[in-house]
């Protein structure tokens, strides 16, 4: 007659099975301290302190990031001022704004986005060798 109740722990990790845990902000929420999410995650209000996602992060048109952002993969819509470092993929949107550092393996600026700071490339393959340590063939010319 009444429908079973499952616990939390039971509940996150179906949802962790399934990959479908999402974590949404919206506008007119404002969040200070560390945020740490897993799973898809969209933000739309204002965050100051640090973001720690393990999975996508979508910084929504109107969000406020005053913050540390690390993640997986990163896309910006709205406006960030701090430090990205994103471990697969940062894509900023047309509408993005970041203001500060980035750190990421591929960066993706499009047309219309505004990005004020520096940035250092990565690689997303460890076991990729500095130029210097590759050794190059002899080649032994002779001119006629």
């Amino acid at each position: 007659m009444f429908p079973s109740v499952k616990s939390s722990n039971e509940k996150k990790s179906a949802a962790n099975r399934e990959g479908h845990a999402v974590t949404i902000i919206t506008s007119g929420c404002h969040f200070a301290g560390k945020l740490y999410c897993r799973g898809s995650s969209r933000i739309g209000g204002k965050i100051e302190g640090e973001i720690i996602s393990e999975g996508l992060l979508i910084i929504e048109d109107g969000a406020v990031i005053q913050a540390h952002v690390k993640g997986e993969e990163v896309i910006v819509q709205g406006e960030v001022e701090g430090t990205v470092t994103a471990s697969k993929r940062l894509e900023l949107a047309p509408t993005g704004r970041l203001h500060g550092q980035i750190e990421t393996s591929l960066l993706s600026v499009k047309e219309g986005a505004q990005f004020n700071g520096s940035a250092k490339m990565t690689s997303s393959d460890s076991k990729v060798r500095p130029l210097h340590s590759i050794k190059t063939p002899e080649v032994n010319a002779t001119a006629d």
